[in-house]
C-alpha cells in the first residue's frame, strides 16, 4: 500500500475516534510550533492549518456541526500528511521539505473553501456574542 493510501486509511479511522482526533491535533500543533517564522509561505501554511485544527476541535466538542464527516476526513488527511515525517518530499530536506505538505494542505483548503468560510463566519459570531 502506498503512503497516500495509508494516510487516507488512517484519516478515516481517526475520524471515528475522538481520542485519535485529539492526538492528531496535538501532533499537528507541535509541528506547527517548529515551522520557521521568516517565510511568508510557511506563515500562510500555518494559518491554514490553524483553521483546520480549530474546525476539528469544534467538531470534537460538538460546538459546530455544520460540516459533513467527509470534510472532517479530508481535514484529518491533511493533518496526517502534515505530521508524517516521511512523505513524498521528506520534511528534513531544507527548503523543499514542506512543499508537498503545503500542496496537500492548500489543495484540501481549496476543496473545503465553502465549509471554511462558513466556519470562520461562525467563529466571528461566537466572538461577537462573547463580547
Amino acid at each position: 500500500m502506498d503512503k497516500t493510501k495509508k494516510i487516507w486509511k488512517k484519516a478515516k479511522e481517526t475520524a471515528a475516534n475522538k481520542e485519535q482526533m485529539k492526538s492528531t491535533l496535538a501532533k499537528a500543533g507541535d509541528k506547527l510550533q517548529k515551522l520557521a517564522q521568516n517565510s511568508n509561505e510557511l506563515q500562510e501554511l500555518k494559518a491554514k492549518l490553524q483553521v483546520l485544527i480549530r474546525m476539528v476541535q469544534s467538531h470534537i466538542s460538538k460546538e459546530y456541526k455544520a460540516f459533513p464527516i467527509s470534510s472532517i476526513v479530508l481535514i484529518l488527511f491533511a493533518l496526517a500528511y502534515f505530521i508524517t515525517p516521511i512523505d513524498l518530499i521528506p520534511d528534513f530536506i531544507p527548503a523543499l521539505g514542506f512543499t508537498d505538505d503545503a500542496s496537500v494542505v492548500f489543495l484540501i483548503v481549496k476543496k473545503l473553501n465553502r465549509d471554511i468560510k462558513k466556519f470562520i463566519e461562525w467563529e466571528k459570531e461566537q466572538f461577537e456574542e462573547a463580547e
